[in-house]
């Protein structure tokens, strides 16, 4: 009995550990890209003469990152540890600072003319774990670039978003699956092979249910944003307390604290999230990252690799871009330059370092169950097998 219980706590201290060093590894990586899209929002001269600095003092700054994966085998786990780290961005506030020389422990920063060092300062533990991060910006640059609601060690909370939706023929798989179960018919609990030549990527049980619950939970953090920037007749302190109940689930509050009528701005998106149960509806994704936009924040796009399903995505969120800047709303002119944009212009480039070929990893087979807007043009696809010719040593991956 003393050996079963020694081997016991040994699991649970490896089980702990091995969680511990995941989420640190994710929450890294999601700080580095919210932290960068913050900054390149105060370089948005635009926004800052909009006076949305006061507001991200005052509410946080918006990041809203948008993920493409599936929840199905592998991708599943990705899911659940992307949504712990991002969540865990709720405890950064970033202050810029002149710099005046480099504090002793911070990190010095060599390839930037005006960001000179970082520094990071941990305090509380568990549920009040809080980060503070310092950035060093040239005095010059701070002075003449910083909006003064942001100078004078003024500190801004993160206000992270996760919105996923699955675009491939795995999550497809899934939605038929459950669909099927529902209608009782028999559904085997786990997939026993790859879609392609030795690919195990989509080996394992299938959640459907998670990206419902993961956009609800986005939507009511995005809601509580859009009432604190854009007030409807609710007052601050309320909506600050269904802030607080969102983002700490052990908060003193009820269920009817927690939600707040929709706000107007999110009715179409709070449409598509309602009904996206047994769908792949892409349009909540591009919903959700143009009222971001709206609401002066910042939109981070990502999937497994980053080259694929992740340039899709990008391209046509530029395509959009293009044709706002040419005031032409014309979806079938949006289509066609993310096509140009997917042939001609980084993307490619971008798979060729990756993997050493110059094709997104993509078959016929799986695209026929993309979205429309994020189909790539036919010549760039890699192929079925990763035996053929295309996939010959082995670099790219369905």
């Amino acid at each position: 009995l003393r050996w079963k219980v020694f081997e016991c706590v040994h699991n649970l201290h490896h089980i702990t550990w091995m969680c511990a060093v995941r989420r640190a590894n994710v929450f890294s990586q999601s700080l580095g890209l919210a932290v960068t899209s913050y900054l390149a929002s105060i370089s948005d001269m635009n926004k800052c003469g909009a006076g949305w600095p006061d507001l991200w003092r005052k509410h946080g700054f918006m990041v809203c990152f948008e993920g493409l994966l599936s929840a199905a085998g592998k991708e599943l786990g990705m899911i659940e540890d992307a949504s712990v780290g991002i969540a865990m961005l709720r405890m950064v506030r970033v202050v810029l600072m002149p710099d005046n020389g480099i504090p002793s422990k911070a990190v010095y920063i060599p390839s930037s003319p005006y960001l000179k060092w970082v520094n990071i300062f941990p305090s509380g533990e568990g549920s009040n774990r809080h980060y503070l991060l310092q950035i060093g910006v040239d005095p010059s640059y701070y002075a003449e670039r910083v909006p003064p609601p942001l100078q004078n060690n003024a500190a801004v909370q993160l206000y992270p978003l996760l919105f996923e939706v699955g675009v491939d023929v795995r999550q497809w798989g899934a939605h038929t699956g459950a669909n099927l179960m529902k209608n009782g018919q028999r559904q085997q609990e786990q997939v026993t092979g790859g879609l392609v030549d030795d690919e195990d990527d989509d080996v394992g049980v299938v959640d459907t249910d998670v990206l419902v619950a993961l956009n609800y939970e986005a939507l009511r953090k995005m809601n509580c944003y859009a009432h604190a920037i854009s007030p409807q007749d609710i007052l601050l302190d309320k909506v600050q307390a269904a802030m607080a109940i969102l983002f700490s689930p052990s908060a003193a509050g009820t269920e009817q604290d927690r939600d707040l009528p929709v706000h107007p701005s999110l009715a179409s998106l709070h449409s598509h999230v309602i009904s996206s149960a047994g769908r792949m509806n892409h349009n909540i994704l591009d919903e959700a990252a143009t009222i971001a936009q709206q609401l002066g924040g910042g939109g981070i796009v990502f999937c497994k690799s980053g080259k694929d399903r992740t340039a899709m995505h990008v391209t046509y969120k530029q395509a959009q871009f293009a044709a706002r800047y040419r005031d032409n709303n014309d979806l079938q002119a949006i289509l066609r330059d993310a096509q140009l944009i997917r042939v001609h212009g980084t993307r490619l480039p971008i798979c060729e370092k990756n993997v050493g070929q110059a094709k997104y990893a993509f078959n016929s087979l799986q695209v026929k169950f993309m979205p429309d807007a994020l189909k790539p043009p036919m010549n760039t696809l890699a192929g079925f097998l990763k035996g053929g010719e295309i996939f010959r040593g082995g670099g790219i991956e369905s």
